[in-house]
């Protein structure tokens, strides 16, 4: 299989809660943002992490998925968190390669799909963050692929 992105890559990263209410406030929906640095062999095996220096980072492993579009498969660990909220964080991403638009012109390379808590975790306010909770979520590539 053809590799979309194979090397070393960077992507521009956000997820968003999955709700329907039009009132909440586009900010309110963030569930998370930072930086994703990938790398993906010519075998489609993929390591990197995503995160914000300094306040967040989890160590990704997974690999690329035979699909048209071309996906990822991604699980995310990491130890997060301050004092009594520091704990394992793991979270599952699962991604698409978004083709091009007719018409369209200097279009980004994007990934988009979900994301998925896979264990519970204590948020900076105390609060639980249950596992279960599924966000959509997009990248958009900063370097072309080497």
């Amino acid at each position: 299989m053809k590799i979309n992105y194979p090397g070393d890559t960077t992507w521009s990263y956000r997820s968003f809660l999955n709700k329907t209410d039009l009132n909440i406030a586009p900010n309110d929906l963030e569930l998370g943002d930072g930086t994703i640095h990938l790398k993906i062999s010519d075998d489609g095996e993929i390591s990197g992490n995503i995160g914000i220096p300094g306040e967040w980072n989890l160590e990704l492993k997974g690999k690329v998925l035979d699909t048209n579009p071309q996906g990822l498969y991604l699980i995310g660990t990491g130890i997060n968190g301050q004092g009594a909220n520091q704990s394992l964080w793991e979270y599952g991403y699962e991604v698409y390669c978004l083709p091009k638009i007719e018409g369209g012109k200097a279009q980004a390379n994007v990934l988009a799909g979900s994301v998925v808590r896979l264990k519970d975790h204590p948020g900076s306010d105390g609060t639980i963050h249950k596992a279960g909770e599924v966000a959509t979520c997009y990248a958009v590539a900063v370097t072309k692929s080497a």
